[in-house]
């Protein structure tokens, strides 16, 4: 039940506004950071993190509508499905938030599925910069498969929980730690870090693990944003609202749009006969029928048309048989809302 209501909800769950709290608390970043939330959401938890510093937030979320909300919060924001859409430059983010969709069916990998926490991690790690900082905020019992891939690119790894009356929903815990290449002892304390968490987990032993809310004297220096010779924040799914924002002003549309729809030479054509029931039917199932209208007596009328479809039934008698036949036929169906005097016209 708790998979199947993540999935309807997109995966989406907001880190608490504490924890983000507790977590600002932990950084000193830079004004030139460039930092990234590739599940944002509604663009709270990045706009609260960087709400002291004037640092570039950046974000990434499938949802439409939550996007438009992280539009009013963020400076950059994508409509992308994050594993899927996204084009971003390497090593071009100064800081990391990573709180991805929380899914035990995951992605094929290979010959084996591996949790979708671990397929976000793989796939947005080479978009933090070296020295750049990671905030990976997933279920404890997950923590075990992305093992491998944290202890050998963190430095300085923290692993912390929520606190105790955000954590039994989820049980989710905050690691913490700086991109870089690390020496063979620094791979094997984070290993054994590691490895303790994870069994502190299937032992119950949580106390093991500090809280977000118990930690003061741990910090984390988020570094400016590293030069490139060229950015790249993409999407490769096509917003139709926002193509139509920039169709508008498009000097090309200005030349192109009287040609494709002529207003004054539209209200010249005529059909050369009478139009068919057939031709009427397509035009109101088009809906181009529908709005309003003025007849000739100046009587002004807002119309609406539809198209229905019924079978008539016939027989044909043979010398051998009976044959029965079912044919389709359309039932086109007008009405008209008069406005002087007020009545409904049905045209059928």
């Amino acid at each position: 039940m708790v998979r199947l209501e993540s999935q309807v909800k997109m995966g989406f769950y907001p880190t608490p506004t504490e924890v983000v709290m507790h977590i600002r608390n932990m950084l000193k970043i830079s004004p030139d950071a460039r930092v990234l939330d590739t599940c944002c959401g509604e663009g709270e938890a990045l706009s609260l993190l960087a709400e002291e510093s004037p640092a570039e937030t950046y974000g990434v979320e499938l949802h439409h509508e939550r996007m438009m909300q992280a539009k009013v919060r963020l400076n950059h924001v994508l409509w992308a499905d994050a594993l899927y859409d996204c084009v971003c430059s390497k090593e071009a983010f100064s800081l990391l938030w990573l709180n991805p969709p929380y899914d035990a069916a995951g992605m094929e990998s290979e010959e084996k599925k591996e949790r979708l926490e671990v397929a976000f991690l793989k796939k947005h790690w080479p978009y933090l910069q070296n020295g750049g900082v990671m905030v990976y905020i997933i279920p404890w019992s997950s923590l075990a498969a992305a093992v491998p891939m944290i202890a050998k690119n963190c430095r300085n790894l923290t692993i912390l929980k929520f606190p105790e009356e955000l954590f039994w929903d989820f049980n989710q815990i905050v690691l913490m730690g700086v991109k870089g290449r690390l020496k063979k002892s620094e791979i094997e304390h984070n290993q054994a870090l590691l490895n303790s968490a994870t069994g502190a987990f299937t032992k119950g032993d949580l106390d093991q693990v500090s809280s977000t809310d118990m930690v003061s004297e741990i910090f984390y220096e988020v570094p400016a944003a590293g030069d490139l010779e060229s950015f790249t924040f993409r999407s490769t799914r096509l917003d139709p609202e926002q193509a139509l924002i920039k169709l508008k002003t498009s000097p090309v549309w200005e030349k192109v749009h009287p040609k494709m729809f002529p207003p004054s030479l539209a209200k010249r054509i005529r059909p050369l006969t009478s139009l068919r029931e057939g031709h009427l039917a397509m035009l109101l199932s088009s809906g181009m029928m529908n709005g309003e209208v003025t007849g000739p007596d100046k009587r002004r009328l807002v119309v609406k048309g539809s198209v229905n479809k019924g079978i008539i039934d016939s027989t044909e008698e043979t010398e051998t048989a009976i044959r029965y036949i079912k044919t389709d036929c359309y039932e086109i169906t007008v009405r008209a809302l008069s406005f002087d005097p007020p009545e409904i016209i049905n045209i059928r």
